[in-house]
């Protein structure tokens, strides 16, 4: 048997390139650790040349505080650094770096020269590092600050350039990084050029808002800023039928420094509920300030991750402040999405970007009835007006089938009296708790009435009720009209959205209407199916499920949301577990999905007859819905254009 080798230690050139591998990945990397050690000199001006990629040469230069002759030798030294002194200081860390690792293992992998000059000095220093050769130092005329220059990449270890990807995709990334480490300091100005023209500046602005407009310019996000306890969040975030497929198109910062943590992305996913799809997220940004000492930023090799000493406050403040701000957002409550395009002359045009829906059938479905049965007073779908009834009267809940009694004939949820401020979920009780000094501090300001970019020229905020109801079309679509333009509703997703409302508002009141089956319906199912019925019981109970398995693979549905009566129980229970099985155990996480979920089956769908009475009261509904605008899946409900731009497109 062939004996271990014996331990020995690695030469210092192999432990070097070993740690620079955590370090210098790609000539991103480089380009995020240089610009943040400008950030903590104090630049005012940086700028950064990328050429080649960044394989060829990449340079940085500052305005900063700068370095003497000492400082700049021991720059170069592993773990040299001016940021912290002792181990505690790690908890606590306000600048940027502060391992002193970044230079050194960039000089170990690439042939580097830094330049650095102060205020008092006469004259500057440079550095010269190549590969693991000595640093050596001398004098050298230069203006006030550092310049740091990268040459022949990789120029050592051949094997690490294998795994770059092409010149252009390089640059992309360099690009991306200083466009991240700009907005969160909006007093300092970026200068990016490549292969030695300037093709991207960020001049200084006074806020952060105004840095944000200039990097999604094309998009209409929504402000939001407030704090809940000694946590402060500042987001500008866009309308869900604008989110992508993951996250590169949001910005997250803890203490102005770029993260990726999937606490605050969770948080952002359920703030917006169900209007966004597993796995996308809206563009924009959030950026949250906690306490230094209450933040551990030496996690990970690039300082990507951050783990917070009150993890649960930080998300419910987080979630809190983000749903509450979104819930009162431009494109979450008008008629108007997102405009696609910049305002053009006299009008606008906000595109609908939903799937589009299956022809409508041939057949003639039996029409919703949706008005209450006094129709000169105007309620919300599906509401009617109860029988008054005395103290000592106690309404009787019937046992109702779809034989002998339809949904739309009662008030399924009896929300008739309910309260608006009754429409949020609760949620556990797992608010901050302000320290004296922060007692103050409990309160958010929220700016949902000015979006960016703010010349995109919408109209004046328009009332679904205020809609003039013209005409249905292809058993599809509502026809309307405004003083200013013409409107077009999507029906299924607007009743989708109005049913969803009443489903949350119900769950919250604890007040879910049930309606037993006469004959009970049959489920063939999966183990896992039948193991997620028995599992989550209780849940589907509280949203007015009865399922019960009644074999190794075969449920009984007993009982179903009265609201949703028209719906396949089968098909409907199917679909509830298939999201409690995507969902996982969290039923908290998983609840507005599947509301979402039984609000398409319980809702008019495409090729559904509705008459004149029943849009207008379905129209005046969609006020009180929180995100009225959207359906529970982010499509929105309207498509919406000016009569100049209609006249203008048939030539008057």
């Amino acid at each position: 048997m062939k004996s271990l080798p014996s331990i020995a230690l690695l030469p210092p050139d192999v432990a070097n390139q070993i740690a620079a591998g955590e370090v210098v990945e790609r000539p991103a990397s480089i380009v995020k650790e240089l610009v943040e050690n400008s950030l903590d000199a104090g630049a005012r001006t940086i700028t950064v040349s990328v050429d080649g990629g960044g394989l060829a040469r990449l340079s940085v230069t500052d305005d900063g505080g700068g370095m003497n002759r000492e400082d700049l030798a021991l720059s170069v030294v592993r773990h040299a650094t001016s940021k912290i002194r002792s181990a505690e200081d790690l908890f606590g860390v306000a600048s940027y770096g502060f391992r002193g690792e970044a230079l050194a293992s960039i000089g170990s992998v690439s042939r580097l020269t830094l330049t650095s000059r102060t205020a008092d000095a006469d004259e500057g220093w440079e550095v010269r590092l190549e590969g693991n050769a000595s640093p050596q130092v001398r004098p050298v005329g230069c203006a006030v600050g550092t310049t740091v220059t990268i040459e022949d990449l990789f120029f050592n270890t051949p094997a690490r350039r294998k795994f770059l990807r092409t010149v252009q995709t390089e640059w992309a990334a360099c690009a991306d990084v200083v466009a991240r480490l700009a907005l969160p300091r909006p007093n300092v100005r970026f200068v990016l050029r490549k292969d030695g023209k300037t093709l991207r500046e960020y001049l200084r602005r006074d806020t952060i808002a105004e840095r944000v407009q200039e990097l999604w310019s094309d998009d209409t996000l929504t402000s939001i800023d407030g704090y809940r306890g000694s946590v402060r969040v500042q987001a500008f975030l866009g309308p869900p039928e604008r989110a992508r497929s993951g996250t590169a198109g949001i910005a997250v910062y803890v203490n102005q420094r770029f993260v990726k943590d999937k606490l605050l992305l969770r948080a952002i996913s359920q703030a917006y509920g169900s209007t966004l799809d597993g796995g996308r997220y809206p563009p924009g940004a959030m950026l949250i300030e906690v306490p230094a000492a209450q933040l551990d930023v030496n996690v990970h090799p690039q300082k990507a991750e951050v783990r917070f000493a009150q993890q649960n406050e930080v998300f419910s403040a987080v979630l809190t402040l983000l749903r509450d701000g979104l819930a009162t957002a431009p494109w979450a409550r008008s008629l108007v999405g997102a405009p696609t395009e910049r305002a053009r002359d006299d009008g606008w045009d906000a595109r609908f970007s939903g799937v589009p829906y299956a022809p409508a059938p041939t057949h003639a479905p039996r029409p919703y009835n949706l008005l209450p049965s006094d129709l000169g007073e105007t309620r919300p779908l599906f509401e009617r007006p109860r029988a008054e009834s005395t103290d000592a009267e106690t309404p009787e809940r019937s046992v109702i089938t779809a034989a002998s009694e339809t949904a739309d004939e009662v008030d399924p949820w009896g929300l008739a009296g309910a309260s608006i401020a009754l429409r949020a979920l609760p949620t556990p009780d797992t608010s901050v708790v302000p320290a004296p000094e922060d007692a103050e501090r409990e309160y958010s300001v929220y700016s949902p009435a000015v979006s960016l970019p703010s010349d995109v020229g919408l109209p004046e905020r328009t009332t679904f009720a205020s809609l003039r109801f013209v005409a249905q079309v292809r058993r599809m679509f509502f026809v309307c009209e405004t003083d200013w333009g013409l409107v077009m509703l999507d029906q299924h997703a607007a009743a989708e959205r109005l049913v969803f409302d009443r489903l949350r508002r119900a769950y919250a009141l604890r007040d879910v209407r049930v309606q037993p089956l006469l004959v009970h319906e049959t489920l063939e199912a999966s183990a896992r199916e039948v193991a997620l019925a028995e599992e989550h019981r209780a849940a589907l109970e509280s949203i007015g499920f009865e399922l019960t398995p009644i074999g190794p693979n075969t449920l009984a549905v007993r009982a179903v949301p009265a609201l949703l009566v028209r719906a396949d129980p089968r098909r409907l229970a199917r679909d509830v577990l298939a999201e409690f099985a995507r969902q996982g155990s969290d039923f908290s996480r998983a609840l507005d999905l599947v509301l979402a979920t039984m609000a398409c089956h319980g809702s008019i769908r495409a090729g559904d007859d509705v008459a004149p009475e029943e849009a207008r009261a379905l129209l005046a509904s969609l006020d009180d819905c929180d995100f009225g605008g959207h359906c529970p899946h982010g499509r929105p409900v309207v498509w919406s254009m000016k009569w100049s731009e209609l006249e203008r497109k048939v030539g008057r």
